[in-house]
């Protein structure tokens, strides 16, 4: 294994590089700039989110939650003794990830190698690709990238014999395969102990090193949120199993990795994992939307609801939007809509309003439907007058970053602190 997740010189230089990069009026958020403008020279400033440089819909993440975020799961991960590889896919922002690196990473997780290459740019030495490869070009992705970037080690799911033929001729290189579990009517995953077996020995004999076992337990459920807590112990309980079975058959390149992933049940996959562990087991959890959380699905589901030992995350995502028009009573719309806010897994919320930098009260309003560009929010009480600027909350995270290619860091008091990009 290599000995370090990053290349921190590697990384400072390319934040660096970013942050001396103009961004243009053309961005999204930015069309109020007089003309490009570099990241540093907008912290230089002084400038906060509600300056007119920046135009609605923008999207602010706080800078203190981020922050916490990533200290409260590193913290609980060095008190549990397992490996954090948070799936910086939810965000695929250098900012944001090189930050998880800094406080202890063991590695990224990936989607796929597009991802990876975006990781490896920023100097991530570890990438754990939690899904399988078979394309062409991917395949290409990865030799290139393992033949051009010293001291760089992935990890790879594989579910099929067929996909370690595919992988087969990256023998050689530092990859390292982790046979993929799944569930019934779930996503990708071998469904059985056997299979486990089957394509690890496929592996073995084609000279890959196979590093463990790994799974999604997303995908399981229950009627009731109790019987889901127990649907993935039990997966993560079938993982174990065959990890160890491939160590007694001997078909392990070196220590026993064991994987989970999800911001939902990281406390569960840390617990099942870690039970009667095998001598050099490393236990990697992938959670992802954790570093900026939500208003929505994650808040309503965090693990810190299961125990007061847990980590308390704090919503970070905000996205600023005016009311453009006030068409009759109860309903005004907002200049944002679903190609600015994630709306999959719940529509926004409203937090806040403002008119001139006085408080609006909106506690009663609602959003209640989103077209491409516009959110229609219902309002009782105090009227919102078109103008005025309303604060939503998102649910789910890895569908809301997507929508930008920057995104504000802001302190506490609205502070700009940096630019965050995007790379999706």
């Amino acid at each position: 294994m290599t000995a370090e997740a990053f290349d921190a010189v590697a990384a400072r230089a390319a934040l660096d590089a970013l942050a001396d990069t103009p961004v243009t009026p053309l961005a999204k958020g930015f069309a109020g700039l007089a003309g490009p403008t570099t990241p540093r020279a907008l912290v230089e400033s002084g400038v906060r989110v509600t300056d007119e440089r920046f135009s609605t819909p923008s999207l602010v993440v706080s800078a203190p939650a981020v922050r916490h975020n990533i200290a409260v799961l590193a913290d609980f991960c060095r008190s549990r003794d397992v490996q954090l590889a948070p799936h910086a896919k939810t965000t695929m922002s250098p900012e944001l990830f090189v930050a998880q690196l800094e406080a202890g990473a063991w590695a990224l997780t990936a989607a796929n190698p597009w991802q990876a290459a975006v990781f490896v740019a920023h100097g991530a030495r570890r990438v754990l690709i939690a899904n399988e490869v078979a394309d062409p070009g991917g395949l290409a992705a990865l030799r290139r990238l393992l033949d051009t970037t010293e001291g760089l080690e992935v990890l790879v799911h594989v579910d099929s014999t067929r996909g370690v033929e595919l992988l087969a001729p990256l023998v050689g290189r530092r990859l390292r395969l982790l046979v993929d579990v799944g569930v019934a009517q779930g996503r990708t995953g071998v469904r059985s102990g056997a299979d486990v077996v089957s394509v690890a020995r496929a592996a073995h004999a084609a000279g890959l090193e196979v590093a463990g076992v790994s799974c999604f337990e997303g995908p399981v459920t229950a009627p009731t949120p109790e019987l889901v807590v127990d649907g993935v112990r039990e997966l993560c309980r079938s993982v174990r199993l065959s990890g160890r079975q491939l160590a007694e058959l001997g078909l392990l390149g070196g220590g026993l990795v064991l994987s989970a992933g999800g911001s939902h049940f990281f406390d569960v996959v840390a617990e099942e994992l870690w039970r009667d562990p095998l001598p050099g087991t490393s236990v990697v959890v992938r959670s992802g939307a954790y570093v900026v959380h939500d208003h929505g699905v994650y808040l309503r589901d965090s693990p810190s609801l299961r125990g007061a030992d847990l980590p308390e995350f704090v919503p970070a995502l905000r996205v600023r939007t005016t009311v453009v028009s006030a068409p009759e009573p109860g309903l005004v719309l907002l200049n944002a809509g679903r190609r600015d806010v994630s709306f999959d897994e719940g529509l926004p919320v409203v937090l806040a309003a403002d008119r001139g930098g006085e408080a609006v009260d909106v506690r009663e309003a609602e959003v209640v439907a989103l077209n491409d560009q516009h959110g229609f929010l219902r309002v009782t009480g105090e009227p919102l007058q078109v103008g005025d600027t309303v604060v939503l909350g998102i649910s789910h995270p890895c569908t809301a970053m997507d929508k930008w290619q920057h995104a504000l860091l802001a302190d506490d008091e609205g502070r700009v602190t940096g630019v965050a990009h995007t790379f999706f």
